[in-house]
This record gives structure tokens, sequence and C-alpha cells, in this order.
């Protein structure tokens, strides 16, 4: 009886040792399990802030080839500006190189390019146009044409704006055809008497007024 008792002691103490023993293997297994969860999480965060600035990196060194190539860009432009307004006074009358609120154009007086009322390019109107053309390789361009506030009485086109836009059409047919520019970069437009250079109802005031501008676009 003795022996019997000594037995179910050991037996219960071995089952409490064992009991105790299992909980503490699955307490370390459930923490181990809690600090893998927080690793692979920690994990994800990293890889994704690791790809953000993987984006970042490369969209600033985007903007950096953007803003080198538009200082680049602006530099040709301010010597092109430059170049033409020293030269205007001798060897490009009647031309101008201004800024407008959409960028530099070529503003070419009307007398140069056409005959009063007409739509057909004078001599001197084509060979200028065809110097403008050199200088306007991989732009897309917008032709603007412009006349004076004087209503047309005996001319085939019946009004300034008619006159306008076939003025500017015919300008970008030759810079497409003789000036060599894609036609998918030329765009055109008239604006009648409705943009004028300056004010004023005198003849000054609308020669000049009297007009055709070769927008240059972003390229």
């Amino acid at each position: 009886m003795k022996h019997t008792w000594t037995l179910a002691v050991a037996l219960i103490a071995a089952s409490c040792v064992s009991s105790d023993e299992h909980r503490r293997v699955v307490g370390e297994r459930n923490a181990l399990q809690a600090q893998l969860a927080s690793m692979a999480e920690a994990q994800k965060t990293l890889s994704a802030e690791n790809e953000r600035l993987r984006n970042q990196n490369r969209d600033l060194s985007g903007r950096a080839m953007d803003a080198a190539a538009i200082a680049e860009e602006k530099q040709k432009l301010a010597d092109l500006l430059a170049r033409y307004r020293q030269a205007a006074p001798n060897t490009q009358n009647g031309v101008d190189l201004v800024q407008t609120p959409e960028g530099l154009a070529f503003r070419v007086a009307g007398g140069v390019l056409f005959s009063p009322g007409q739509n057909t390019l004078t001599e001197a109107g084509k060979r200028t146009l065809s110097d403008i053309a050199t200088q306007l390789s991989g732009r897309k361009v917008r032709i603007e044409g412009h006349t004076d506030d004087v209503p047309i009485e005996r001319s085939s086109w019946g009004t300034n704006l008619r006159l306008s836009v076939e003025r500017s059409m015919v300008v970008a047919d030759y810079l497409t055809s003789a000036g060599g520019l894609p036609k998918a970069n030329v765009s055109v437009a008239g604006y009648s008497e409705y943009r004028p250079a300056v004010d004023g109802r005198d003849d000054a005031a609308r020669a000049k007024n009297r007009r055709v501008e070769i927008l240059m676009l972003d390229k």
C-alpha cells in the first residue's frame, strides 16, 4: 500500500512538471511567433519606404534633367532674342522677336509678307519666312494672323477675320512646304483686329497691327 501511494505521488508530480513545461514551451512559441510577425511587418514597412525612396530619387533625377533642359532652352531663346533684336534694324527689317503671354513669337509686319488686301506671299515675304524657318526646327508653332480695325470694303475676303485666317494659312503652308516644318507641328489662328499689337487708330498704329505672328510653343 505504501508503494502504491509513493507511485501515485510521483505520477502526480511528473504530471505537474510536464504541464508547467508545456505552458512554458507554448508561451515561448507564442512569443516567437509574435516576434516573427512583428519582424515581417517591419520588413513590409521597410520595403515600402525603400520603394518610396527609389521613386522619389527617380522623380528628383527626372526633375533635375527637366530643369537642365528648360534652362538650356531658355538660354537658346535668350540668345535668339538678343540676336534678332540686334539684327532687326539692319538685316531683319519688318521682323521682331517679341515676348507674348504664351511665349516668344516672331512678329512679321503684314507689308513684308503681303500686298494690301492680298493673301499671296511676296518674294520678300518668302525670303523672310525661309530665314525664320531655320530657327523653328523641332518646335511646335502657331501662326496667328492679325489685321487693323478698318473694315474691308473692296475685297473678296468680306471680313478682316476671314483675311487674317487666310493669311495665317498661307504662312503655315509655306513653312511646311518650303520651310520643312512638319505639318503636325503647325497650327493656325486668325484674330482680325481683336488683338492689336499697339493701341491707336492712326496710320502708324494700324501698320503695326497688320501682322503675322509665329508663336513658338513648348517642344
